[in-house]
Formats: C-alpha cells, sequence, structure tokens
C-alpha cells in the first residue's frame, strides 16, 4: 500500500502539470483564444500557484516546524541570494511575487504597445474566455492543493522546499518561454499554428521539473576522466569524483540541517 501511495504522489504532479497545460493548449488552437487572454491566464496561473504554495508553506511550519522553516539554507547554487538568516517564506515568497508582479506591468505595456500598433484583435482579452481558462487551472491547482493538504503532516521539509523550487522554476519558464512567443505573434503577424510550438516546449518544461532526476551516487567514470582531463578550480586539489561526493554530502547536511525540528513557533512572522 505505501509503494502504491509513492507512486500515485510521484505521478500526481505529472498529471497535474499536463491538466494545467491541457486547458490554454485547447484555448489556443481550438478556442483560437487571442494572445492577450492567453498572455493574462498565464500571469494568473503563476500567481495563483504562488499563493497556494505560500500557505503550503505556512501551514507545513505549523504543523512541522522545522529549522528550514525559520532559518533557511538555502542550496549551494542559491546561497549568495539568501546569506542573511530569514525564513522559507520569505527566500520563496519575496523573490517569486516580484517578479511576478514585474511581469504584469510587462504585460500592461506589451498590451498597450499592440494596441497602439493597431493589433488589437491579439491584444484584447476576452472576458469570457478567460474566466473558462480560470476555472479550469483552478479546478486542477485546487485538487493539487487540497490533496497535498490530506499529506502534508507526513511530509518533511524537504518535499515543501522542492516544491518551492518547481514554483519558482515554473515562473520562469513560463515568462521567458511563453511571453517571447505571444509577443511574437502580436508583433510579427506570423501564423498562429507556427507558436503551437512555444505551448509545446512550456508543456516538456514543466513536466520536465516534476520528472525523477538522475542523480546518481558518483559520476560515470567517462565524466570523471573527460573532467578531469578539463580541471577547474573548485576541485583542483582533488579528482571530480571526489568533489562530487563531497558536494553530495554538503548538500545531505543541508537538507538534514534544514529538517531539524523546532519546539516552538512563536516567533516573528514573515
Amino acid at each position: 500500500a505505501a509503494q502504491g501511495d509513492a507512486e500515485s504522489r510521484s505521478l500526481r504532479p505529472l498529471l497535474t502539470a499536463l491538466g494545467l497545460n491541457a486547458v490554454p493548449a485547447l484555448g489556443w488552437f481550438v478556442g483560437e483564444w487571442s494572445a492577450g487572454t492567453m498572455l493574462v491566464l498565464y500571469w494568473f496561473e503563476t500567481l495563483i500557484g504562488t499563493l497556494l504554495l505560500a500557505v503550503r508553506i505556512i501551514i507545513h511550519r505549523r504543523i512541522r516546524p522545522s529549522k528550514g522553516h525559520w532559518d533557511y539554507q538555502a542550496p549551494q547554487t542559491q546561497a549568495a541570494q539568501n546569506s542573511g538568516r530569514s525564513s522559507y517564506l520569505a527566500a520563496f515568497l519575496v523573490p517569486a511575487v516580484v517578479f511576478t508582479f514585474a511581469h504584469g506591468i510587462f504585460l500592461a505595456v506589451l498590451g498597450f504597445m499592440a494596441i497602439k500598433n493597431n493589433l488589437s484583435a491579439e491584444a484584447r482579452v476576452d472576458v469570457h474566455n478567460l474566466l473558462a481558462g480560470l476555472i479550469g487551472i483552478g479546478v486542477f491547482q485546487g485538487a493539487d492543493f487540497i490533496l497535498d493538504l490530506i499529506f502534508i503532516k507526513d511530509r518533511p521539509f524537504a518535499w515543501i522546499e522542492k516544491l518551492g523550487q518547481i514554483t519558482f522554476a515554473r515562473v520562469i519558464v513560463v515568462h521567458l518561454t511563453i511571453i517571447g512567443g505571444m509577443a511574437a505573434v502580436m508583433f510579427t503577424g506570423a501564423n498562429r499554428q507556427f507558436f503551437g510550438v512555444f505551448i509545446f516546449l512550456k508543456t516538456m518544461l514543466q513536466c520536465s521539473l516534476v520528472l525523477p532526476q538522475y542523480d546518481p551516487k558518483t559520476p560515470p567514470s567517462w565524466l570523471s576522466g573527460l573532467m578531469d582531463r578539463i580541471g577547474s578550480p573548485k576541485y583542483k586539489n582533488e579528482s571530480f569524483a571526489q568533489y562530487w561526493r563531497s558536494t553530495d554530502d554538503q548538500e545531505a547536511a543541508r537538507l538534514a540541517r534544514n529538517e531539524t525540528p523546532v519546539e516552538t513557533i512563536g516567533r516573528q512572522q514573515t
């Protein structure tokens, strides 16, 4: 039973990602939704996903308070961005919200420019289509949220951190991949169907975020040999395989530190 539950948990994020991408894809290819409607729908998708993840974090830290929630230590690749003491809620929510609202301003400017250039057909936002899209993504995001709450008391801090990484990566994918395609539709007059490739790429990228990643304990021998020949200041006094193991050990220590329970949660809220 435990194995089946684990399998369902690993399959659910993939199904959610596919569902969230199926809604705008149907609107674009079948419903002939405008680029403006699509842009606003994608913006709301990222905003709603960000806020629901923030609620998960707040609930998780009340049920399972840990050091990572109140004194978060980020991975080495993000250490420079989180050098000070901060909660995980702040470490996730502040950059995600800033990025999302900056993108909202960009959308407003893009729409104004499109209308000024007599491209109002693609720039317009159809309220009926937008509401239909919001209902669709709301169903998938809401179901995923409710199911997460059912099992949240059994989930470690590493789980909520992983969700945060996936959510923020999804924000980046939406903003940088889809926006480029939709802006091109507005300003180049290219065939709409051509830009279906952007929707396909977004779907594949978002699905890749929730699929299990290849993470061997030791690097392949061919890779170790190649990297030893190339060399790097990061591991000049050791082999690449030793450097690989040391970084894995550091990451394991970081995860264990963030997982350390705290006895009280009566601290300043972010």
